[in-house]
Order: C-alpha cells, then sequence, then structure tokens
C-alpha cells in the first residue's frame, strides 16, 4: 500500500497533468478503476445480457469539438426503478467514458440520456459500442455486480458552480502525500 501512494505521488510530482494534486491522484485513481471496470464487463456473457434490453433511439453526432454527440436510450426493464440504481448506472457511464458532459435520467420512462465527446481511437468510438456498456454495466448493477453507492454523478449534480468540500478520506490523503512530498 506504501509503495502504491509512493508511485502515485511520484507520478503527480514528475508528470504533466492539470489541477491540484487532488485533481492529478484522482485521476490516476479513476483510471485504475475504469480499467477494472472493463475488466469486469468484458467477463460478461453476452447470454446473460440478452434478458436485459437497452435501445437506442436517438443519436446526434458531435459537431467537432463545439458541441457534445447526444445519446439516448430507453431501458424497458429499468421503468420505476429507484433513482439510486439511476445514479449508480449514471456514476458508472461517466467512469467508462472519458468525455461526458451530462447524464440525464428519467426513471419513470426508463430512460437514460448522455452528452459526450466521442474519442477517435480506443474503445468506445460508436453509438453502439456505449450501447454495449450500459446494457453491461445496467446487467450489473440490477444483479449487485457493481455497488450503488458510488457517487460521481451526484458529486457532478450536486458540485456544479459551487466549491466542493473536501472529504476526510482526501484530506489524509493530502495528509499522507504531503509527507512523501518535499516543497521548496
Amino acid at each position: 500500500m506504501n509503495d502504491r501512494i509512493t508511485s502515485v505521488i511520484e507520478k503527480v510530482h514528475h508528470g504533466l497533468g492539470q489541477g491540484g494534486i487532488l485533481d492529478q491522484i484522482d485521476k490516476i485513481f479513476r483510471k485504475q478503476q475504469r480499467v477494472n471496470l472493463f475488466e469486469k464487463l468484458e467477463k460478461l456473457d453476452n447470454k446473460d445480457i440478452d434478458n436485459l434490453p437497452v435501445i437506442l433511439y436517438k443519436s446526434i453526432l458531435p459537431n467537432g469539438k463545439k458541441q457534445p454527440a447526444l445519446l439516448r436510450f430507453y431501458l424497458p426493464t429499468w421503468k420505476g426503478h429507484d433513482d439510486i440504481f439511476w445514479h449508480s448506472l449514471g456514476d458508472f457511464v461517466i467512469l467508462a467514458m472519458h468525455r461526458v458532459t451530462d447524464v440525464e435520467f428519467d426513471s419513470t420512462r426508463g430512460r437514460i440520456k448522455v452528452k459526450y465527446f466521442p474519442k477517435i481511437r480506443g474503445r468506445i468510438k460508436y453509438p453502439e459500442d456505449l450501447r454495449v456498456i450500459i446494457q453491461k454495466i445496467a446487467y450489473l448493477v440490477d444483479n449487485e455486480g457493481l455497488p450503488t453507492d458510488f457517487t460521481r454523478f451526484r458529486r457532478m449534480t450536486e458540485r456544479r458552480d459551487s466549491l466542493g468540500e473536501m472529504s476526510k478520506e482526501q484530506a489524509a490523503l493530502i495528509g499522507a502525500a504531503l509527507k512523501f512530498i518535499q516543497i521548496p
């Protein structure tokens, strides 16, 4: 554990990055979470997820780097699901994709809307790729393969245009980081 913290701090100290030290540490941590999520998604058998349909019913392509793509999905088996499950689905969609600008859902109608800037290379290039990812995430959330206490989506909506308060974990991480970093 101590070696991991040291390696993360060294990456932050010697690498290029945007934001403060917590933002850079968070990015490294989220990258590893993304890898773990995709490993879990790749293990799923297509036969398992066939019972949970996810229908892409609207797709608007992005306008370069000026306007994000807009995708709307319908999850008929998720109609009426409690918001905690929709929040979890939104959290993991944000984690799986790099450039999400907004996620909205309507639990009573079973619909989710995702705005994002697609990457030119990588796993998620086309709307169909995202549909399959959402289907697999929804299956794992439904079957308790993914936790529902992840809070990225909620923080995104709650902290828009405001300063977020530092959590206990963040404060502890800063304290540990300051022991390793020598500030001139």
